[in-house]
C-alpha cells in the first residue's frame, strides 16, 4: 500500500490508468482501515488476527504513512481515517523501548509470528521514520504537495 502511494506521488495526472490506481488505493485504505487492532497496530495475518498476537511494527508503520499520505494529498477523508493515522502512530510509539531500539519487527522469510517483542531490524525503523515524517506533516499542518486531483 505504501508503494502505491509512492507510485501515485510521481504518477502523471494525465496517465491513461492513474484513476484505476486511485481507485485500487482507495479500495486498500478501506479494508486496511477496518482491519486496524485496538492498539492502533495490524497483524502479521491481516484476515485472522488472532492467530498472530503479536503486531508487526514494519507493516503497521507502512500502513500508517500510506494512510496519511493519502489525507495530506485529499485522497481520503481526513475526518475517517486522521482518527486511524493517530491511534497507528500511538501503537507504534509503544514499541520503543528504554535502549532505543524499535521492536515486534518480523524478520525477512520468517513464518508470521516467528518473532518477538524484543525483534528489531532496520527496515522497519525506516518504515517507522516515513510513516512519522507524514504522521509529523499532518500534525503540523503542513501539507507535503498540493492536493492531487482525481478526475
Amino acid at each position: 500500500m505504501a508503494g502505491l502511494a509512492r507510485v501515485l506521488e510521481v504518477m502523471p495526472e494525465g496517465y491513461p490508468t492513474r484513476q484505476k490506481y486511485l481507485e485500487q488505493y482507495r479500495q486498500m485504505a478501506e479494508k486496511i482501515a477496518s482491519l486496524q487492532g485496538a492498539d492502533g497496530l495490524w497483524r502479521p495475518g491481516l484476515l485472522d488476527a488472532d492467530a498472530y498476537p503479536l503486531p508487526e511494527v514494519s507493516g503497521s508503520a507502512f500502513f500508517i504513512y500510506s494512510l496519511a499520505w493519502g489525507v495530506d494529498h485529499g485522497l481520503l477523508d481526513r475526518g475517517k481515517y486522521l482518527p486511524v493515522v493517530e491511534k497507528g502512530w500511538a501503537g507504534l510509539v509503544s514499541h520503543l523501548y528504554a535502549d532505543g531500539r524499535l521492536g515486534c519487527i518480523q524478520p525477512i522469510g520468517a513464518a508470521p509470528g516467528d518473532f518477538k517483542p524484543s525483534s528489531s531490524y532496520v527496515y522497519g525503523v525506516g518504515a517507522f521514520l516515513l510513516a512519522g515524517s507524514e504522521a509529523d506533516r499532518l500534525a503540523q499542518g503542513k501539507s507535503a504537495a498540493a492536493p492531487v486531483r482525481t478526475k
